[in-house]
């Protein structure tokens, strides 16, 4: 039977060989730990293969990767390596995934059901549109590999041919460009403090994201636009409809959800602190969601950089939650106690201070 599985030290002596006896570099795959003693592997390289995947210990400009291995039975015939979301280098570069299978089980089908495989993996994790993946031009069984799984080529250059492969249901939120000039047209309709308020969401969102194996492209753009709402005038609660139903229109469902959950850190409409000027049908739809959202990382990153996010820069959580009482006469004790644990939460996946990550000193929207 053949099947992918994640590096895991139950399997460190197939693995060990397996990757000590891989090339260095092959086709456009490279191993760093070609020739590695089994000493090594068990003390350095497999937890750092088990750290890559949870985003901790990476080289500066690496984003989380998870490792897996082909098996057939009860032997490695390849690997492959997934990256969880693309930075700079990898969208011109090498993409989300590489795969390498074994000289001895080549041309025997392993590869086009080692990429399927990964794929499914991919398709739980990516948050991009289309994975991404490259190809060395005088590869052709790789690339036969990837057209086999709905890959198709976008583009080339002197060495590589540039592959693409739909990711259904991603796609879900802006590009950073596109949203920059959402916000911007939204402030032109609503001038006010709230735009560079959510522009330092923004700024608090992506430098968390860098440090917790989240995809900051992502949390930048959900950030940027978690109070777009406020592009149709001065409100309290109705900016939370207006936000998600704008961006429903948009077809932008991760976006439009974040304009729904990012002032409800207990994922109920009663924790609201503002005016409730939403109409009952709006005010039923807010509820209704609330109800059947199970908020995950993305949501819960941006109800914590909300609560420190002002219009000059990253503020204290205690500084603005006070504020915020003594303006509005009250603050949800549960959603203070909430806000708390959010930080608690990311700095634990982070290790690290929530202000150090987030340069509070420092910081200020342009």
């Amino acid at each position: 039977m053949i099947y992918l599985k994640k590096v895991c030290p139950e399997d460190l002596e197939k693995e060990w060989l397996f990757v000590r006896d891989m090339p260095e570099d092959e086709n456009g795959v490279t191993n760093e730990w070609h020739g590695v003693s089994r000493e090594v592997f068990e003390a350095k390289t497999l937890p750092q293969m088990l750290f890559f995947a949870e985003g901790k210990g990476l080289p500066e400009g690496y984003v989380p990767e998870t490792f897996f291995f082909l098996w057939d039975d009860d032997t490695i015939v390849g690997q492959f390596r997934l990256r969880h979301h693309l930075c700079e280098s990898l969208r011109t570069g090498a993409g989300h995934i590489g795969q390498f299978i074994a000289a001895p089980f080549r041309g025997k089908g392993y590869g086009t059901e080692g990429l399927r495989l990964t794929l499914e993996e991919a398709r739980r994790i990516v948050p991009e549109e289309e994975i991404y993946l490259r190809v060395l031009r005088d590869n052709a069984a790789s690339l036969r590999i990837m057209i086999k799984n709905g890959g198709r080529v976008v583009g080339q250059d002197e060495e590589h041919y540039f592959v693409r492969i739909a990711n259904p249901g991603k796609g879900r939120y802006p590009s950073v460009q596109e949203a920059e000039q959402l916000l911007a047209e939204a402030e032109q309709c609503n001038p006010g403090p709230w735009g560079n308020h959510c522009r330092t969401a923004a700024h608090c969102a992506e430098r968390i994201a860098l440090y917790a194996g989240l995809c900051p492209e992502k949390a930048y753009v959900l950030g940027l636009l978690h109070d777009i709402g406020r592009k149709f005038g001065v409100s309290h609660l109705k900016h939370v409809s207006d936000g998600y139903t704008y961006m429903l229109g948009l077809d932008y469902p991760d976006a439009a959800r974040i304009c729904l959950t990012h002032s409800f850190n207990e994922m109920k409409i009663e924790g609201y602190i503002g005016r409730f000027d939403t109409s009952e049908e709006e005010t039923n739809m807010i509820r209704t969601r609330l109800r059947e959202i199970i908020p995950d990382d993305y949501d819960l990153l941006i109800q914590l950089c909300d609560a420190i996010s002002g219009a000059e820069g990253v503020l204290d959580i205690m500084d603005r939650m006070s504020d915020v009482k003594r303006r509005y006469g009250m603050y949800d004790q549960g959603k203070w106690d909430r806000n708390l644990e959010l930080k608690s939460i990311f700095e634990q996946k982070m290790g690290r201070d929530l202000y150090e990550a987030v340069e509070k000193d420092s910081f200020r929207p342009a």
